[in-house]
């Protein structure tokens, strides 16, 4: 069982990994044909923040029931994106080629930690932050890396969070523990 970034794949579902890891909760985006990802205040113009967001809630809501996880121990978010955030990107690039002023915005959110300080806020998860983009061998190798979080003694659970800008937009999560 592996998380995956395929449009058309299953999340992973609660239970055991190959490995050390089990899964406590798990999530997909979009899991319905009507699903719509909600905005979020202080990020703009790009799909990438909500769709991280989103589907790392539906996993955490999933196991703790709605924010903040108080019950939670120290979580580590890792979020693992190839194509990055493609639609602030894109937004910077058009704005810079007309010559128009670049949103501010646009420069807090080109940082992928900006999405997971915001979840850690409002979950109150105080583990390490970790984003990875583009060269990431196999997706194979996500739990390992989720595994290396704990170990080092600075987390005792895993938010292991997949996202690709589409089209179509898709995303999993995946709470991952001992």
């Amino acid at each position: 069982m592996t998380l995956t970034t395929a449009p058309d794949a299953a999340p992973l579902v609660p239970g055991e990994l190959p490995g050390p890891l089990r899964v406590l909760a798990a999530a997909a985006w979009p899991d319905r044909p009507d699903d719509r990802l909600p905005s979020i205040a202080g990020f703009v113009e790009s799909s990438f923040s909500p769709l991280v967001a989103e589907t790392a809630e539906r996993c955490l809501r999933a196991h703790y029931g709605p924010p903040p996880a108080v019950a939670a121990p120290r979580t580590a978010l890792l979020l693992v994106s190839p194509t990055g955030d493609t639609g602030t990107a894109d937004a910077l690039r058009h704005a810079t080629a007309a010559g128009r002023r670049v949103p501010p915005l646009l420069f807090f959110q080109s940082n992928p930690n900006a999405v997971l300080g915001h979840l850690a806020a409002r979950w109150q998860l105080d583990g390490p932050v970790v984003a990875l983009g583009p060269g990431f061998d196999t997706e194979a190798e996500l739990p390992d890396r989720a595994r290396l979080l704990i170990e080092d003694g600075d987390a005792e659970q895993v938010l292991l969070i997949t996202a690709v800008q589409g089209p179509p937009d898709h995303a999993t999560a995946a709470l991952l523990a001992p």
